[in-house]
């Protein structure tokens, strides 16, 4: 009966430490890669963060070559800011909007026929924490030059702080500083 009973509590034994060991090697695989699952879903939302940020920059040279001040205006956030050459806007999209009517003669499309002048920009260094981010680029501002062949008029750095405001991101702040 002894025997027996020593038989149960080795087996017993066994199947608890046959337990530890399980439990041991597949808690841990289970809870990496339940680490791996959040770490690939933070490193898929940083990849998007990045592309529709590097839209924002793209849409902002595009609009601002086609003169296209309200979509220019509207990638500022609330309490966005604008600061260059030209001086400073402060008031988000209702303020840099106005500051770029006045700096540039009203927006609106360019009249047919008109001589197209247009950036260049390229460089992203893109930086994304949460709801906030950063991004350096370059930028060339190319105009009609003799006999319209295209021209380097200015070249410089834009340094933003770019804001996720409901859902989408916009400009914080954004500086272009020229010949940089």
């Amino acid at each position: 009966m002894q025997k027996q009973h020593m038989e149960i509590t080795s087996r017993s034994w066994l199947a608890v430490l046959g337990g530890l060991l399980i439990f041991g090697i597949v808690a841990p695989v289970a809870v990496a890669a339940q680490k791996a699952d959040e770490s690939l879903a933070a490193r898929v939302q940083r990849i998007e963060d990045v592309k529709a940020i590097e839209r924002v920059l793209l849409t902002y040279g595009r609009a601002l070559d086609a003169l296209d001040l309200e979509t220019y205006a509207s990638l500022f956030a609330r309490n966005g800011e604008w600061s260059g050459g030209l001086g400073t806007a402060t008031g988000g999209p209702a303020g840099v909007l106005a500051f770029m009517k006045k700096s540039l003669g009203g927006g609106g499309p360019r009249p047919e026929g008109a001589p197209r002048s247009y950036h260049l920009m390229s460089n992203f260094v893109i930086d994304v924490d949460g709801d906030r981010a950063t991004s350096w680029s370059r930028w060339t501002f190319i105009r009609p030059g003799t006999e319209n062949s295209p021209a380097i008029s200015v070249y410089g750095i834009y340094e933003d702080t770019l804001i996720r405001e409901n859902g989408a991101w916009k400009f914080l702040r954004r500086k272009a500083s020229n010949g940089v």
